[in-house]
């Protein structure tokens, strides 16, 4: 792309004492092909070394920039940050993980031809951190499923394949900003699966999606260490908080799902730990 005429694109890292992660997150900015980024930083109340960390990459490249508050949790974070951008889109990435070096460029790129799409997204593989080198497909839908809605052009569609489970990682879309003025933010009630539950809103406000899985637009997924995704009670809770919501906001739009029987399945399995 002639990157002098391109739009600003606004990187989200959130931290919660993952100062020992964050400069590989932010190095995987600095490495994109495409420059014309800001990459804005928001400190969660970290008690570990953040905002050494961030404050390195803010003295040294004025396109990071750095903002700190009190615990708030994840959802409000995103929101703050979200606010505070001035990118035409938004690219989520938590402080753990990682972006392949053309995403910015190739989903940016697509969003600029084609204005009917609000969110274009590609494929994520995990890794561990004792095992860097070695990558995933994925621990529950991965990229068979993905195909299986490349375009969400019938709404209702995407809607009842977002409510089966959670297919799209908080870090591989690129997404308009405007939708949020259109959708609303994160709701800071969740501390888990916030980004299903706004990806499902999304959906029923009609954002169009595209699935679009280029060579050098993967976001990679760390697993393997403490995060809240391994609190288990807590996953549950936000489980059953979102079926219900779920289940509220399908009655009368399409097919209601089975609530009772789905959330026993849900639980069993978080509990077995899959």
């Amino acid at each position: 792309m002639n990157q002098c005429a391109e739009p600003l694109i606004s990187v989200i890292v959130p931290c919660y004492n993952y100062g020992r992660f964050l400069s590989c997150a932010l190095q995987s900015i600095q490495k994109q092909s495409y420059t014309n980024w800001e990459c804005i930083i928001i400190n969660d109340g970290s008690t570990d070394n953040t905002q050494e960390i961030a404050q390195r990459f803010v003295d040294t490249d004025a396109r990071f920039k750095y903002i700190r508050q009190n615990n708030q949790g994840i959802s409000a974070t995103r929101n703050n940050a979200v606010k505070a951008a001035s990118g035409k889109y938004i690219q989520f990435l938590d402080a753990d993980d990682l972006i392949q070096e053309q995403k910015l460029e190739l989903q940016g790129r697509y969003l600029e031809q084609n204005d009917i799409v609000d969110i274009v997204y590609g494929d994520a593989l995990f890794f561990e951190t004792n095992a860097p080198d070695i990558f995933l497909q994925g621990r529950s839908v991965g990229k068979k499923a993905n195909k299986s809605m490349k375009l969400a052009g019938d709404d209702s569609a995407m809607v009842q394949r977002i409510a089966k489970d959670n297919f799209i990682e908080i870090s591989a879309p690129l997404i308009r900003k405007s939708i949020f003025e259109k959708v609303g933010y994160f709701d800071a009630t969740y501390k888990s699966y916030e980004d299903w539950h706004f990806w499902f809103n999304c959906a029923l406000a009609g954002v169009k999606f595209k699935y679009l899985p280029l060579d050098g637009t993967l976001t990679f997924i760390r697993f393997g260490h403490s995060s809240l995704m391994t609190d288990n009670r807590q996953l549950v809770r936000s489980g059953i908080q979102f079926r219900r919501y779920m289940q509220q906001m399908l009655s009368g739009k399409i097919k209601r799902y089975n609530a009772y029987r789905i959330m026993k399945l849900y639980v069993k399995n978080i509990l077995a730990g899959n």
